[in-house]
């Protein structure tokens, strides 16, 4: 059964590493004035150069890293799909979880399938610190917890990877302004109200209704795609 979807927080993850700790052991024995003979042999205290003096990672340096979308690995595959993430700049989709894991997503559609069953594309039904999609507009990844989706419902709608994806616009007048542009070029009939989404609307419904051909096989994520038909963009 899909797990509820994945909550986002806010929470900060801050960690140390504590550095190790050089002991120098020193060992005497009293000389023949004082009854006690000195011990020629008396370990010395390790150099400077000998002690692990290297310092806990600076907090504000680890909150930038868990606040920040990362450079996207070459090579690295969809979460979801298993295309190369890489290869699909102006689509992309990153999120990164409290411990600071990192999950890629060639698209807004595969990130939003995620975020409603992490589990069953072997994710951990954890809370995630941050998640970033590619505004459609200006081509940046922006915070995709305070983004706007136009719901596409045609795949010829929008020349996109994967076909089709819910449409990500910084503002909703972005998203309203994109809405008016479909309706008018292809004679469609999308609502303001119902077709503009939040982060908050990427549910188990969503989910199937743009991914749901990964979720007809079980738990088999090995998913084949003839990337030149999805990927033209």
């Amino acid at each position: 059964m899909p797990s509820e979807r994945w909550k986002p927080t806010r929470r900060t993850f801050l960690g140390t590493t504590m550095s190790g700790t050089a002991i120098a052991l020193a060992g005497c024995t009293g000389d023949a004035d004082g009854g006690n003979d000195t011990n020629e042999d008396t370990v010395n205290e390790p150099e400077d150069s000998d002690l692990d003096d290297s310092e806990p990672e600076d907090e504000d340096q680890q909150v930038e890293q868990l606040d920040s979308p990362a450079e996207f690995p070459d090579g690295e595959e969809c979460a979801v799909c298993n295309m190369v993430t890489p290869d699909y700049p102006e689509w992309n989709a990153q999120l990164v979880g409290t411990d600071g894991t990192r999950v890629y997503f060639c698209s807004s559609g595969c990130m939003s399938t995620y975020i409603a069953d992490p589990e069953h594309f072997g994710g951990d039904d954890e809370e995630i610190e941050n998640v970033w999609v590619t505004d459609y507009e200006t081509g940046e990844l922006i915070d995709a917890t305070e983004s706007y989706y136009v719901r596409v419902k045609e795949s010829s709608h929008v020349d996109d990877v994967m076909m089709k994806n819910p449409t990500p616009f910084t503002d909703r007048d972005g998203a309203e302004t994109f809405i008016d542009e479909l309706n008018d070029g292809f004679d469609a009939d999308y609502d303001r109200d119902a077709d503009v989404i939040t982060f908050d609307d990427f549910d188990m419904d969503n989910a199937m209704f743009y991914r749901e051909q990964f979720f007809e096989n079980g738990d088999d994520h090995d998913h084949d795609h003839d990337h030149d038909d999805h990927s033209d963009h």
